[in-house]
């Protein structure tokens, strides 16, 4: 009987020893990626940039863009790794293979278990493209940025709606396009018990709060960070985003806010989503 409990702490000891080494060896060998923008145009450069979590001297990172709609490699390239486990390159958006709008897909390889994939945005026309930081004003207590990038118009303000908790973004917008949000997490997001919802996204051709539901896509989402794209029309004049969190000095929001939002627009929003998008 002795024998046998021996035996057992034994394996048992082996058992947590190894997986120890496994969850190690596994954090350690994470990497991360980025690229400069989230959304590109026909000439840019694209800017694609990260570390390596185990160095491997002399091992260079495998860096490929593909189109995501049809999974054709774009463009290649091997990159050396510096002492500090960091790495970059910049690529062209320019020439025969990038006919394509929509989704890129940047999938950066060291070794077979460091591999790290993200996303951007690519246009080859530019309409009326402007690109910023926005700082939106906290009543009674400073401001948080927002990110954005607007093809079709321009931004003139961003505003917190306290009454919605929601943003506010106010636009001239003089041709059909879309306008990617770069939303900070801390100061104004969208959960329920620590998973992301989805935010209810209005928009309004005028300045009386006719607004329509409209969809969007979530481009990018990190710790820091959920970035998405919305489709705007010739003509809108305010793009709400309605979350359930906006800032720690007004507390989180329960997900009933989402729900009323959408009962109080799914009838007028059904005709705009229908004709935009189907």
């Amino acid at each position: 009987m002795i024998m046998y409990h021996s035996r057992f702490f034994c394996i048992l000891f082996t058992l947590i020893f190894v997986v120890g080494i496994i969850s190690h060896t596994a954090a350690a060998e994470s990497m991360s990626i980025s690229t400069s923008n989230d959304i590109y145009y026909n000439g840019d450069y694209v800017v694609v940039f990260g570390d390596v979590g185990t160095l491997f001297e002399n091992l260079p990172v495998t860096i490929q863009i593909y189109y995501e709609s049809s999974g054709n490699l774009i463009d290649v390239a091997q990159v050396p790794v510096a002492k500090d486990g960091t790495f970059a390159k910049s690529f062209s958006a320019t020439g025969p293979l990038w006919n394509d709008e929509g989704t890129y897909l940047v999938r950066v390889q060291y070794t077979t278990t460091q591999i790290a994939e993200t996303t951007f945005e690519f246009y080859t026309q530019i309409i009326d493209k402007s690109s910023a930081i926005f700082p939106v004003q906290i009543p009674n207590s400073g401001t948080f940025e927002v990110g954005y990038t607007i093809r079709g118009g321009e931004v003139k303000d961003i505003e917190m709606n306290l009454e919605r908790y929601s943003i506010l973004v106010e636009t001239v917008v003089q041709s059909n396009g879309n306008i990617v949000l770069k939303l900070p997490r801390e100061s104004f997001d969208a959960q329920s018990d620590g998973t992301d919802e989805t935010f209810i996204v209005l928009v309004s051709k005028d300045t009386v709060e006719n607004f329509v539901q409209v969809e969007y896509t979530e481009i990018a989402t990190s710790d820091n960070y959920r970035t998405i794209r919305i489709p705007i029309e010739e003509g809108d004049m305010q793009v709400e985003v309605i979350g359930t969190y906006v800032i720690p000095e007004f507390g989180s929001v329960v997900i009933i806010i989402l729900i009323v939002a959408i009962t109080s627009t799914i009838i007028i929003s059904k005709s705009r989503i229908s004709l935009r998008y189907n």
